[in-house]
This record gives C-alpha cells, sequence and structure tokens, in this order.
C-alpha cells in the first residue's frame, strides 16, 4: 500500500468535535469544573470569551490538529487493544462494541453535549481491575463509555481532566460506567474503570449552569484578586464588626439558593461600611476585601433579550491565606 493511499484510510475518520458556541463539550470539563484546564492551562474565563465570540481561538491551533490526527491514528488500535485487555475477564460473547460512534450524545437542560470515542455494553457483569490496587475491581454491566486516550508525554497515568471529561460524558450518555483506556508513550495500555460520581457532578452542574449564565449574560469571570490593596483595616474600630459581617458572608456562600436573599443583606452592609470609609480595595482579618465598579456592556439580542448598558456595584471576598497560615 502506498503512503498516500495509507492516509486516505483516516479521511472518512469523524474526528468530530462539539460545537462550543452552542453546547459544552466533554474536552471543556475540566476548565468548567476547576477554572483551569489541568493540560492546556486555558481558563474558563478564557473559554467563556471564545464562546461569546470575542476570540477566534482557545488554544493553539496546531495542538488541536494535532491531537486530532493522533486520534485518527492511535484510537481503532486502542479500541482493539481495549477489548483484547477486557477478554481477560469476561467472554467474547459478552461484549458488544460500537466504533466509531457518529452521533454525539447531548444533555440539552444545561447545553451539554459529548463525542465518546467508544461505546461498549456488557450483556453480563464483567469485574474490572483497579489499577495501582491489589485485587480491588469495578463490576459493569450495561452500556460502558470508553474515552480513548494517546498520552505521548507520559507513562499512562490517569489525569484529573480524563476523569473530568468522562463524568461530563456519563451525563450526556446517562450512563453509570466508563473506562479510560490510556496508551502511553512506550505503547503499553492502562485500562482505568470509572464510576459515575453523583456527588461531583452535583457540583459540575451547577457549574455548567453558572457558565451559561456568564455566556448569556457576557459577564465575565472575576480575576484573581492581588495582594496591592490599598488599605489594612485590621487596626480600625469597625475591625470587628466589618470581620463579624464577613464571617457570615462566607457561611453563607456554602448554603442553597433559599439563602441568598440574606447574604444580600450582609453585602448590602458591608458595601455600606466600605462607602463610608472610602475605601474599595482592602484587607481585614482573614480577608481580602475588592468593591469595584463594573459597567454591563449593551446586549444584543440572542438568546436572551437585549439589555440596555448599566453599571452595578460588584463586591468579592475571598480568604486572605497570608493571615491564616
Amino acid at each position: 500500500m502506498n503512503i498516500k493511499k495509507y492516509l486516505e484510510m483516516f479521511e472518512d475518520h469523524p474526528g468530530k468535535m462539539t460545537d462550543t458556541y452552542s453546547h459544552l463539550g466533554s474536552s471543556h470539563a475540566d476548565a468548567v469544573a476547576y477554572g483551569v484546564h489541568e493540560i492546556s492551562g486555558m481558563t474558563v474565563e478564557q473559554l467563556r470569551q471564545f464562546t461569546c465570540g470575542h476570540t477566534d481561538t482557545i488554544g493553539s491551533n496546531m495542538a488541536n490538529e494535532d491531537a486530532l490526527y493522533r486520534g485518527k491514528v492511535f484510537e481503532a488500535p486502542n479500541v482493539l487493544m481495549t477489548i483484547r485487555y477486557l477478554c481477560k475477564f469476561t467472554d467474547i460473547d459478552n461484549i458488544s462494541s460500537e466504533y466509531p460512534v457518529m452521533e454525539p450524545d447531548v444533555y440539552e437542560g444545561l447545553r451539554m453535549a459529548s463525542s465518546v470515542d467508544h461505546k461498549l455494553y456488557f450483556k453480563k457483569p464483567v469485574h474490572i481491575p483497579i489499577p495501582g490496587t491489589k485485587n480491588e475491581v469495578v463490576t459493569m454491566q450495561g452500556q460502558v463509555i470508553n474515552e480513548l486516550k494517546s498520552s505521548m508525554n507520559s507513562s499512562g497515568d490517569c489525569m484529573r481532566n480524563y476523569i473530568s471529561q468522562t463524568q461530563h460524558q456519563l451525563v450526556c450518555s446517562n450512563a453509570e460506567y466508563a473506562l479510560i483506556s490510556v496508551l502511553s508513550k512506550n505503547g503499553q495500555l492502562t485500562v482505568y474503570p470509572i464510576v459515575r460520581d453523583d456527588a461531583w457532578i452535583a457540583d459540575y452542574l451547577r457549574e455548567v449552569q453558572e457558565y451559561w449564565r456568564r455566556v448569556d449574560e457576557d459577564e465575565p469571570y472575576p480575576e484573581a484578586i492581588t495582594n496591592d490593596f490599598v488599605a489594612d483595616l485590621d487596626d480600625m474600630e469597625e475591625a470587628e464588626t466589618l470581620i463579624d459581617l464577613l464571617d457570615k458572608r462566607q457561611e453563607f456562600e456554602g448554603r442553597v439558593k433559599s439563602f441568598e436573599d440574606s447574604r444580600k443583606e450582609i453585602d448590602t452592609a458591608i458595601k455600606t461600611m466600605l462607602d463610608n470609609l472610602g475605601v474599595k480595595k482592602c484587607t481585614v482579618g482573614p480577608y481580602k476585601i475588592s468593591y469595584t465598579t463594573v459597567e454591563r456592556k449593551p446586549q444584543p439580542e440572542r438568546v436572551v433579550p437585549a439589555k440596555p448598558g448599566s453599571t452595578y456595584q460588584k463586591l468579592t471576598v475571598s480568604l486572605n491565606k497570608e493571615k491564616l497560615q
């Protein structure tokens, strides 16, 4: 076979990617879940800006093309190696395989989609070992999502972003189990069994909801607050009262939305104190405070009705780790 025909074999491979403008794809799950992608370093704010149409790219075009091409080359061998590995634990007749998967799974409720690499179905239970443990297994039956990874710079470890991506896929496919098949730089295959993590997913879906809100309203994620504050209020007479208010605010942060009205009252009290002190940035006790004016830009009519421009007072509170050490 000449090299041209060999390369043509990959032309019909779906090489599919989720439309980032309309749906959140699984490859971006790690950035939304943790604020920054573990491998690429892309932030959720960079992703938001791209989705809003403010930037043309969210990473290296060459790196993205290389990743897609690498997937085309290594996916099929990875599928065969994965099935061969699974046959150590069950009969081949117990395994159904779908590859390539041509249609994405979609969860329209939160505009999520995933282009799964490979789908399996186990008619009877299969006990799959957990790498790095002694005699620990995950028992799977029914539909199993299979994420295929070809890692050219590692020894086949299961990275955090792989798990984020897989949990996203489990939501979209409404499945309980997944396998992450990692082909290392030396050609060694490691298969990691993954179980749906409902607690992680609940937190993640809240982040997805917040992500789309910020996209629809074109509201940036807050910037990291540096230590160049203009005031240290620890020695102020009002410091104890302000810290008490901030403590209450932090307490309400972790509560459900039904407490939002109470938090607004606390924020108003904090803003009033800062206005009276003439302070916009400060530290007090274990807290850093930024109290700035944010401009809302006019909104064109898209998914939500058009909005006029306006301004509002934005309060940002985080723990001052230097004071906690």
